[in-house]
């Protein structure tokens, strides 16, 4: 989809030379597989890959993940139903489009378009996101993680103050990476 938006945009008069891609949540990993696969594709070209407290490693169950408190808004039986419908047989769930941020993943990560990594302090799935912008961080593609304090997975819908500084913050980095900011 994104190749043909690139392919497409004069038709449709948007500018192809200018693409994000974002999400949070399960959208945060769908970005995260866009900016890997335009990576080994040859393109397009994105300006800016955004994962908001994305789930970046599924190979690993959730029963094994930790919380920094002890009823984080993401439990485990949750996620491993989540996981289930996204990705229903396990033996998939190692693809490095579906968990980048599984140590089976070591492919050099050179090139990937930039990346805004926010994860939330709470989260089920900070670890993985951590770990994810580590990688980033090493092939050159970090451009900013920030670990929201205090805050659990979907924080931005219950959170009206943490969730407009986090939009904010993500406004400005797709502004920087298109050059409009």
């Amino acid at each position: 989809m994104v190749r043909w938006i690139a392919e497409h945009s004069v038709e449709q008069g948007w500018d192809g030379d200018r693409l994000t891609v974002g999400g949070q949540s399960a959208g945060g990993g769908l970005a995260a597989a866009v900016a890997r696969q335009a990576l080994e594709e040859g393109g397009p070209s994105i300006a800016l890959q955004v994962l908001h407290y994305p789930p970046l490693d599924l190979a690993t169950s959730a029963k094994d993940k930790q919380a920094a408190i002890a009823k984080p808004v993401l439990r485990p039986w949750m996620a491993e139903v989540f996981d289930t419908s996204y990705v229903p047989d396990p033996k998939v769930r190692t693809d490095r489009l579906v968990s980048p941020a599984h140590p089976s993943d070591t492919a050099d990560l050179k090139g990937i378009a930039p990346a805004l990594v926010v994860t939330a302090e709470y989260d089920l799935l900070k670890a993985e996101g951590v770990r994810y912008a580590d990688r980033l961080r090493t092939a050159g593609a970090l451009v900013e993680h920030v670990d929201v304090a205090g805050a659990d997975h979907g924080y931005d819908g219950t959170d009206d103050e943490r969730a407009l500084q986090s939009y904010a913050l993500i406004a400005r980095q797709v502004r920087e990476a298109v050059g409009t900011g």
